[in-house]
């Protein structure tokens, strides 16, 4: 039974005089109030219940975004296998720009790096000859090594080349002789025009004659080898320009084959991974959405319009009909993959091994982004979300053109570089080279450009920008040309006191330009804006963030189209979209999800404002009911002394016996 306290601090029990049974009687009137809190909990189970089965949604739409993102890849079908007969003789590897054939390879010999040793000494530690060392590997640069009273000894002279960065690795090998140390040179780069040529500058002892005393125990080589008959010379063993799209990687000399194949297995295997996302996503959706007769119970999100409308959009991208392919395969149907009755995709193995086998090449754009191109000079690079699939045609205007500096004059037939005319800079694509210093040498005008365009390119802050040029004859003169295309190509500012035997003045410069030209799509043209060698569909059109390359000359530029590029999405590319958009903060799943949190903090609002009613509510019944307690307690209590009163009276008719 509830003790409260009243206001003259007395305690009162609810119903103790009168027999009210008022904390019952509360209790039940306020069972009634509280319905619309049972049904707001009711309420925000169900919230809770669709926010996790969104989440479960956004999990498997994010799997699903991800698998086809990476067979939005066109290498995931186009795979090629190049298999050697003996792999002792040479290794090979491929890649998708490969073409399938059979080749015969006779490898007559591999190529060595030059190896030199010296005559050897009795001791490692010997202190002797100071001063320097010039070294150079083929064409490279020249270094400089310095001796001096702290590594004056075979073993600091080892130690000197190890740590110059020369190309060359030096060791040292004991012959088990009365004088057992020798001096061992090893080239780091293979090939015949890598040998290595030193200087000694060291002054008269041990070391100097160490270094004098190196000699040739192993050639500097190239490798030798016949691809079908065909006469091969490779500086390097891995030999990689041969076979258009495969490494050959040489191991020892002899006869073997090397087999190039489609990679069959593996686009199968990609397909096939493809209708599993598929199904994986669609068995979710469908667990969410669907309606259990046997228990007649629905999923949380059974007619969910999100959810279905998501599930809708994916089968019409499944069912279309691809534009702009270019090739024999446009359905998937085509390929062996069919809608079953309860949604899902079956694949049919027999199918897909019959197109891969014939259309392997057309398999990659049924599901990948690619372009195809009627111009060897036209290829495609990459697109936008908002790309539209089709058969472009390229209208070029001007091609793209590097920058070339030529020379005033012809520099001599022969020139001699020494510490009077060796010095120079030049600026390239914006770049400064900074100070350089050409070797110092004779030269014969095509061992000048040479010479030029291995200082120019080895220097620090262009080769950090990836800037680099070329060095030709032009007409007898230097002409240097920038290796980039376009408005940003250029060659310019060639100083310093080497210039007059260059040939050039210092007023020398040259620029480059962009390549110009239109789009066009069912008849309209689109306008395109040309970096470098690359036309982009401008952004509001339909060919938005298309990009083609053009790698034509000027004088290749034909007058009209040029060419045409069919571009498809593909299936899984069009689908990794749709994913992608649903799945955006802005998107679809993003605004439901947010709905329903807002709904949830909508009922925990609605909440503490029936809680604080509540409250009231039954303090207001407390003080009526215990008001109407002290009413029938008082009414009790003149009830029973009226009882006590009326029992005192005396009986009629009987006297009373105190008379």
């Amino acid at each position: 039974m509830a003790i409260s306290s009243t206001s003259s601090g007395a305690l009162s029990s609810p119903g103790l005089g009168s027999g009210l049974d008022v904390n019952t009687i509360v209790g039940q009137l306020m069972a009634v109030e509280q319905r619309p809190l049972t049904l707001l909990s009711q309420k925000e189970a169900s919230y809770q219940t669709k926010l996790t089965a969104y989440g479960a949604l956004k999990g498997a739409l994010s799997s699903f975004q991800t698998t086809m993102q990476s067979l939005s890849t066109a290498t995931r079908f186009q795979s090629l296998t190049a298999t050697s007969g003996d792999d002792s003789i040479l290794t090979a590897s491929s890649v998708s720009t490969a073409t399938a054939g059979s080749y015969a390879i006779h490898v007559g010999n591999i190529a060595h790096s030059q190896v030199l040793a010296a005559s050897g000494v009795a001791s490692l530690q010997n202190p002797t000859s100071t001063g320097t060392l010039s070294i150079r590997v083929g064409s490279g640069t020249l270094k400089t090594v310095t001796i001096d009273t702290s590594n004056n000894t075979l073993a600091g002279l080892r130690d000197a080349i190890n740590t110059a960065g020369a190309g060359v690795t030096a060791t040292i090998v004991n012959d088990g002789s009365g004088t057992p140390y020798k001096l061992v040179l090893n080239g780091d780069t293979t090939g015949a025009a890598n040998t290595i040529q030193i200087t000694n500058g060291l002054s008269a002892g041990e070391l100097s004659d160490t270094v004098t005393s190196l000699a040739q125990v192993r050639a500097a080589d190239d490798a030798a080898l016949t691809i079908n008959g065909v006469a091969v010379n490779s500086a390097s063993n891995s030999v990689t320009a041969a076979i258009p799209g495969v490494t050959l990687n040489l191991q020892s000399g002899g006869d073997t084959t090397v087999t190039v194949a489609s990679d069959t297995a593996t686009a199968q295997s990609a397909v096939a991974d493809f209708v599993k996302a598929y199904n994986d996503l669609n068995g979710t959706i469908g667990n969410l959405t669907a309606y259990d007769a046997k228990t007649k119970r629905g999923g949380p999100l059974l007619g969910d319009f999100t959810a279905q409308n998501l599930q809708v959009q994916i089968r019409n991208v499944l069912a279309q009909h691809l534009a702009g392919i270019g090739s024999s395969l446009s359905t998937l149907s085509q390929v062996g993959i069919a809608f079953q009755k309860n949604g899902a995709l079956a694949l049919d193995n027999s199918k897909l091994t019959s197109a891969t086998g014939s259309n392997f090449r057309d398999l990659a754009a049924l599901f990948a982004v690619q372009g195809k191109s009627s111009n060897s000079l036209l290829s495609y690079v990459s697109s936008a979300a908002k790309s539209t699939p089709g058969n472009y045609q390229v209208d070029v205007t001007s091609a793209a053109t590097r920058a070339t500096t030529t020379a005033s004059a012809a520099p001599a037939a022969s020139t001699v570089i020494d510490s009077s005319n060796d010095a120079f800079s030049v600026i390239i694509d914006g770049v400064s080279s900074g100070a350089l210093t050409l070797t110092h040498g004779t030269y014969t005008t095509t061992q000048l450009a040479a010479v030029l365009q291995t200082t120019i390119n080895s220097a620090a802050p262009l080769l950090s920008a990836g800037a680099s040029t070329t060095v030709a004859l032009s007409g007898g003169k230097l002409a240097i040309t920038s290796q980039s295309y376009g408005a940003g190509s250029s060659v310019a500012t060639l100083v310093g006191n080497a210039i007059v035997a260059l040939g050039f003045s210092g007023s020398e410069s040259g620029s480059g330009s962009d390549v110009a030209g239109t789009f066009s799509l069912n008849g309209t043209t689109i306008a395109a804006s040309g970096r470098g060698q690359i036309l982009t569909g401008i952004t509001g059109s339909a060919g938005e963030g298309l990009q083609i390359k053009y790698t034509g000359t000027p004088a290749q530029v034909a007058s009209g189209v040029d060419g045409t590029l069919g571009f498809s999405g593909g299936y899984a590319t069009l689908l990794y979209k749709l994913a992608s958009t649903a799945l955006e903060d802005s998107g679809a799943l993003a605004g439901r999800t947010t709905g329903i949190n807002s709904s949830l903090t909508g009922i925990g609002t609605q909440r503490e404002k029936i809680n604080r009613q509540l409250s009231a509510t039954e303090a207001r019944y407390r003080s009526q009911f215990t008001a109407l307690d002290g009413i029938v307690s008082r009414l009790n209590a003149t009830s029973n002394f009226l009882t006590q009163q009326l029992a005192n009276l005396p009986t009629p008719g009987k006297s009373n016996s105190n008379n």
